[in-house]
């Protein structure tokens, strides 16, 4: 039965939903697409000539005449044993393409993240990539399933119909009139599945969303007996997700139930005008019902397959939003160029953040090995500035060059490859120490790991580098995990070396003596160290002090280790 509410175009919407999962799914398929249409179409011709065949048996049933019995039945079994290897290979192959699909999709989101530029990366949630990836694509690869099962359905529904067709063809067209009809009365029904579906993923999202807050959050929540509010919020959204399911599940009874009152009349009226105006001999209309008994389970599989492919179909459309959404940046990588050195300026260099902050008119020069510090409030554009430098960021306006040569988007990406960066979060992997080392240059080895822990002052780490580290190294305090992600950079010995507030939990005496070690690395990079404290600076070769997201201040120390 319709919805009174269903919008106008919901029908046009979901078609259109429909017919793009669908041309996805053909262009990943290719020729193996059609090899498995084919294998259908097989299985279902297989199963009409089987049912072909048992016309002369019930015939000699009906009659008494044997006529030739043993071959028939000899090759009604081949058919089955024929039909049951086509169909074995079939349900591998649209296996193997539903499988491969998902991880196609997910592979190519992958890549269009990894190609985004980092400001548009930095303003997408967590929760909702995390669940892209996951729950989103899983559902996709369901709407795949569900979309091969409705396919076959259909494939056999055809056959059994043109098989109906040749026993009685004012029957069969009368048959499919009236199933088309039934299929045109389900529509609004797909078009609710799809509007129910659509509520469902961003209730799924929602509660994504509400368990990584819950996660991050929990230990300052009950260090202040507050986690009840989490756990209220996150029940909120959890009941409000089962309702929609529960939605869901009601709309596909309800047209389970359509369905099959309405094809039930439909082959009642077929039966009623072959034995009352047709005058059908008895053998070929028991067939004939037998067909019709026969396309009730497929026409049945295509309806709830048609409701699941609607349901599911908001999933395939949110990761194609995201897709379209997202950009690549200007250039590919190229690797094989002249490599990138010398000194680094910025002239009259701006940029600003969607919300307004950001730096603007830089004019500055780091030598090659130099030693700078950065000082400044919060908000001050430190890190704007060292984004800038690394190459995350492109100017608003200005310029920035290596040893003479513009930073073009090609560049930026080169230059990258030469930086090592420790920020002030450290991310780690859910893996053991030496994975996490070894993330920054997997060829490195014991000696290479010792000498970059023993820099950052983290040797009592070298007897624990096969223990995990827990989530994102709850597993280790905070100096260690500072110590950790130091020396993970160390192991790059890239020419450019940036810590944003990489030693902030680290006291300040072990810290002088790590920025000692720092400053005489044997391949002497540039470092530049952000940092609040003042006695974080007072080994740096120059401060640079930041004030509003300008440089308002630059003094040179002339430490005693000097870089010169």
């Amino acid at each position: 039965m319709a919805q009174s509410g269903m919008k106008p175009d919901s029908a046009s919407a979901l078609l259109r939903s429909a017919l793009g999962f669908l041309s996805a799914f053909s262009a990943y398929a290719g020729r193996r697409g059609l090899y498995a249409a084919a294998l259908a179409m097989l299985g279902a011709l297989f199963e009409g000539i089987g049912l072909v065949v048992l016309v002369p048996l019930l015939r000699w049933v009906v009659d008494g005449t044997p006529g030739h019995l043993p071959a028939l039945i000899a090759g009604f079994a081949a058919l089955v044993l024929l039909r049951a290897l086509v169909l074995w290979h079939r349900d591998v192959l649209l296996a193997e393409l539903r499988i491969g699909f998902v991880e196609a999709q997910r592979t190519r989101l992958v890549g269009k993240l990894v190609e985004a530029p980092w400001q548009q990366l930095s303003s997408l949630r967590h929760a909702e990539i995390n669940h892209l990836l996951s729950s989103d694509i899983v559902l996709t690869g369901a709407c795949a399933h569900f979309m091969l099962q409705s396919g076959v359905a259909l494939c056999l529904l055809v056959m059994q119909w043109l098989l109906a067709f040749w026993f009685s063809p004012g029957l069969a067209a009368m048959t499919g009139l009236l199933l088309a009809g039934c299929g045109l009365a389900l529509v609004p029904h797909l078009a609710r599945s799809r509007a129910l579906g659509q509520a469902v993923a961003d209730a799924n999202l929602e509660l994504a969303g509400s368990g990584a807050a819950f996660l991050g959050g929990l230990k300052l929540a009950m260090s202040q007996n507050l986690q009840a509010r989490f756990a209220d919020e996150f029940n909120r959204t959890l009941s409000g997700l089962m309702r929609r399911q529960v939605d869901f599940v009601r709309e596909q009874s309800r047209a389970q139930l359509a369905f099959a009152t309405l094809s039930s009349l439909a082959g009642a009226a077929a039966i009623l005008a072959g034995t009352a105006w047709l005058a059908i001999p008895a053998p070929v209309l028991i067939v004939f019902v037998l067909v019709l008994a026969r396309m009730a389970a497929p026409a049945a599989q295509l309806q709830q397959g048609a409701q699941q492919v609607a349901n599911f179909l908001p999933s395939f459309e949110k990761i194609g939003a995201l897709e379209a959404e997202l950009q690549a940046e200007e250039a590919p990588l190229q690797p094989d160029g002249p490599p990138l050195e010398g000194p680094v300026r910025f002239h009259k260099v701006s940029y600003r953040h969607p919300g307004g902050r950001g730096v603007a008119d830089l004019d500055l020069v780091i030598e090659p090995g130099e030693f700078v510090g950065l000082s400044g409030p919060s908000g001050a554009g430190k890190t704007t500035f060292a984004d800038l430098l690394v190459g995350l960021l492109a100017p608003d306006s200005g310029v920035v060059a290596i040893g003479g040569r513009l930073l073009t988007a090609a560049l930026r990406r080169q230059w990258r490859s030469t930086v090592a960066y420790a920020p002030q979060d450290s991310f780690l992997f859910h893996d053991t120490l030496r994975a996490n080392l070894q993330w920054a240059n997997p060829a490195v080895g014991e000696g290479e790991i010792a000498a970059a822990l023993r820099i950052a002052g983290a040797e009592s780490l070298l007897s624990r580098l096969d223990e995990q580290t827990g989530e994102a190294g709850l597993l280790l305090s905070g100096g260690e995990r500072q110590r950790l992600a130091l020396a993970r950079a160390l192991l790059r010995q890239a020419p450019l070396l940036v810590l944003d507030e990489t030693t902030s939990a680290i006291d300040l005496a072990t810290e002088r003596h790590l920025l000692e070690r720092l400053a005489a690395l044997p391949w002497r990079p540039s470092i530049l160290l952000i940092a609040h404290r003042r006695e974080s600076l007072a080994l740096c070769d120059r401060v640079l002090e930041f004030a509003d997201g300008r440089l308002v201040a630059e003094r040179s120390q002339r430490p005693a280790h000097s870089r010169a």
